[in-house]
């Protein structure tokens, strides 16, 4: 459970550091960037939510 947490931990990192990224991106108008930025953003969010079912799967088993 431990290292889900801290995968947890990591997911959120890299959301807010995209984020920042991709303003930066749209501020600047490196337009690849912003791909790149969005890209990758939607992809830690396929990410934490795979985590969240694994997660809920978990707390229903120990119920049992």
């Amino acid at each position: 459970m431990g290292k889900k947490i801290l995968l947890n931990i990591l997911y959120n990192i890299a959301l807010m550091v995209m984020v920042l990224c991709l303003f930066w991106s749209i501020k600047h108008e490196q337009y690849a960037v912003t791909l790149g930025s969005t890209v990758i953003i939607a992809f830690v969010i396929f990410l934490k939510i795979q985590l969240r079912k694994e997660v809920k799967a978990l707390f229903k088993e120990k119920k049992k």
